[in-house]
C-alpha cells in the first residue's frame, strides 16, 4: 500500500518515445470527429473515432511487422462492435456476450503476449456498441463507422513508412508473428483473474447498478488486472484508476461548464488523447485524469448530455466497483510464483 500511494506522485522515466503512438491515436480519433462535425453528424464521427483503439496494439514491433498485424487488431475491434450491434437489443444476450468477449480477448492477449492495452478496448467497444444499438442506432451504420475508423488507423500507421529507416528491418512472416508463445503459470492466472472479473463484474453491475453499465465495471477490472502476475501492481493500478477517475470526472464537469463549441470539443479530445498516451507509461493516474473526460465526452456529446453530473457520478461508481474486484482477484497469485514470474518478464 505504501508503494502504491507513493507511486501516485512518481513519474517513471520513459523507456522509449511515446509521441509517435500518441500522435497516431490522436489523429485517428480527431479526424472522424472533425469530418462528422463538418457534416453535422458528430454522432457518426464519435462512432468512427473508436478506430483509434487499434493503434496501441503491437506498438513495440518494427513498423513493417506492425503493419502486418494492424489488421488483426482492427478485426478484433470490428468484431467486438459487430457482436455488440447484434446483441445490443437483447439485454440478456448482450450481458452474456460481455462475459464472452472479455474471456476471449483475455485469452488472445496472453496467447500472443500483446501487452497493453490488453482486453480493455474490445470490452469497451462491445459495450459502447451494444448500448448504442439499444438506444436506437442502426447496427449496420455503427459497424460501418467503426470499420471506417479502423481503416483510417491502418492508413495513418502506414504513413511513417515514407522514411527509409523502417525498410532496413526484414519483417517476420505473419504466420511467425501470430504463432502463440508457450503458456506459463503466471499467464494462466492472469486469464483466470480476467474470467473472474468478467463474471463478478457483470453480476455486480446487474445486481447493484445497471446492466447497461456492466461493460465499464468489467473494463475497470481488466485494467487493474494488467499484465504482470503480482499483487502489488494490481493494488497500484486500482488506486491509480480510482483516484484518476475521480479527478477526471471533476475535469469533465469543469470543461462542460465553459460550454465549448463543437470544434473546441474536437480540439480538446485530440489534446486529451495525445496527452494521455504521452504519460500513460510514466504515471497511470495522470493518464486516467485525461482519459476519463475523453471517455465521458465520447459517451455524452452526441446524445446532448455533455456535462451530465449523473453520468459522471455513475462512471465513478462503476470504476470503484470494477477496480475493487480487479484488486481482489490478485490473491489468485501465489507469492512464490509471483516473484519468479515477475523476474521472468
Amino acid at each position: 500500500m505504501a508503494n502504491a500511494v507513493s507511486s501516485l506522485g512518481t513519474l517513471v522515466p520513459p523507456t522509449q518515445p511515446r509521441w509517435p503512438i500518441a500522435l497516431q491515436m490522436a489523429l485517428t480519433l480527431a479526424i472522424p470527429l472533425a469530418i462528422g462535425t463538418a457534416a453535422g453528424r458528430i454522432d457518426l464521427g464519435m462512432l468512427a473515432s473508436v478506430g483509434a483503439f487499434t493503434v496501441p496494439y503491437f506498438a513495440a514491433l518494427p513498423r513493417l511487422e506492425r503493419l502486418r498485424l494492424r489488421p488483426v487488431a482492427a478485426l478484433a475491434i470490428i468484431g467486438s462492435a459487430a457482436l455488440g450491434a447484434v446483441l445490443g437489443s437483447h439485454r440478456f444476450w448482450a450481458t452474456l456476450g460481455l462475459v464472452v468477449v472479455t474471456v476471449v480477448a483475455s485469452i488472445g492477449v496472453e496467447a500472443f503476449r500483446l501487452g497493453p492495452p490488453g482486453p480493455l478496448f474490445p470490452v469497451l467497444v462491445y459495450g459502447l456498441s451494444a448500448n448504442a444499438v439499444a438506444h436506437g442506432v442502426v447496427g449496420t451504420t455503427l459497424v460501418a463507422c467503426v470499420t471506417a475508423g479502423c481503416a483510417l488507423a491502418i492508413v495513418i500507421s502506414v504513413a511513417p513508412l515514407v522514411r527509409k529507416v523502417h525498410w532496413k528491418v526484414t519483417p517476420r512472416s505473419t504466420r511467425e508473428l501470430l504463432t502463440p508463445d508457450p503458456w506459463d503459470r503466471g499467464r494462466v492466472e492472469l486469464v483466470a483473474r480476467n474470467v473472474v472479473v468478467a463474471i463478478a463484474g457483470t453480476v455486480a453491475a446487474v445486481v447493484t447498478v445497471d446492466p447497461e453499465r456492466a461493460y465499464w465495471v468489467v473494463a475497470s477490472g481488466v485494467v487493474v488486472v494488467g499484465f504482470v502476475p503480482s499483487r502489488g501492481p494490481a493494488l497500484q493500478r486500482g488506486l491509480h484508476r480510482t483516484l484518476g477517475t475521480f479527478a477526471g470526472a471533476a475535469a469533465y464537469l469543469a470543461l462542460a461548464a465553459i460550454h465549448p463549441g463543437d470544434w473546441a470539443i474536437v480540439a480538446l479530445m485530440f489534446a486529451l488523447q495525445y496527452g494521455a498516451e504521452i504519460v500513460i507509461t510514466r504515471n497511470y493516474a495522470l493518464a486516467v485524469v485525461m482519459l476519463t473526460p475523453l471517455a465521458l465526452m465520447l459517451a455524452t456529446v452526441a446524445s446532448g448530455q455533455f456535462g451530465s453530473v449523473e453520468i459522471a457520478r455513475e462512471r465513478i461508481v462503476d470504476t470503484l466497483v470494477g477496480a475493487t474486484i480487479g484488486v481482489l482477484t490478485a490473491f489468485i497469485h501465489r507469492p512464490d510464483v509471483v516473484r519468479r514470474a515477475a523476474v521472468a518478464r
